[in-house]
């Protein structure tokens, strides 16, 4: 099984972002880790790292269209599924138009999990505009009476290389806007964007006064080994547009959009 890993960053290709390599090494090793033994997985980044991903709905676009652009190379090279790593869900509707693949993605997946394991979730975020993003995607997904008022870190691009260089500032930032998340209710913690989730599992953090801290990326590998196992037995998508599935005539003509 082939698993491509779509970030919606630059990684080591953007010289702007000193956290990139770190970044794509901490995925790289830890999805190695918790994928199965016959998984390959591999990490995709875009052309340059947009202005304001994070925050801007024309950043937001922007991004999209990279990651589309990227994703669309991976039936072509061999691999059964695409799993998207950025916590804002880029492409959602889109991305599902233009694949024959399964695509899955981090805060749907992860957002399931955590219903399953908990009768309440929370987000901690790296800043309040991320905060306002992840509850707008849980309405969209049904599960907004789960998620408890979750909490935004004030941090910006510029902390991610800090995050390492200060571990236990940054630890301690995250544990004190998680028990004011607790407090609320939150029988789950989950951490927005995928950086900060990837510094906090390279500290070995995995709870906080034991609420546990779902570990995002692992949900959204698991799903995608699943999707490929639901695939193959013939588990698919519905043959609807609403479904996101499109005559081949049309799947063409959106595809070359992006070429």
């Amino acid at each position: 099984m082939k698993i491509w890993l779509q970030s919606g960053s630059a990684l080591t290709a953007d010289a702007a972002t000193p956290y990139g390599r770190r970044y794509e090494q901490s995925v790289t090793r830890h999805m190695s880790a918790v994928a199965r033994p016959d998984t390959h997985l591999e990490t995709f980044g875009i052309g340059g790292t947009p202005f304001g991903k994070d925050r801007y709905r024309a950043s937001f676009h922007v991004v999209t269209s990279l990651m589309i652009k990227s994703v669309l190379q991976a039936e072509a090279k061999g691999f059964d599924v695409v799993a998207i790593i950025n916590t804002l869900d880029h492409g959602y509707y889109e991305m599902r138009e233009l694949l024959d693949i399964p695509v899955v993605y981090i805060s749907e997946s992860s957002m399931h999990l955590a219903c399953q394991l908990a009768p309440a979730f929370a987000f901690v975020t790296h800043n309040a505009a991320m905060l306002g993003n992840v509850a707008g995607l849980a309405k969209r997904y049904g599960l907004a009476e789960r998620m408890v008022a979750g909490e935004g870190l004030a941090l910006t691009y510029e902390d991610f290389p800090k995050m390492y260089e200060d571990p236990d500032r940054y630890v301690d930032l995250f544990a004190d806007a998680a028990r004011r998340t607790i407090a609320r209710g939150a029988a789950m913690l989950m951490v927005a964007g995928n950086p900060l989730n990837m510094f906090l599992i390279d500290r070995g953090v995995r709870e906080v006064d034991g609420v546990p801290v779902l570990d995002c990326c692992t949900a959204v590998v698991k799903a995608a080994e699943l999707m490929v196992d639901l695939h193959g037995l013939g588990v698919r998508r519905g043959s609807s547009s609403a479904a996101g599935t499109l005559p081949s005539d049309a799947k063409e003509k959106l595809r070359e959009l992006f070429c």
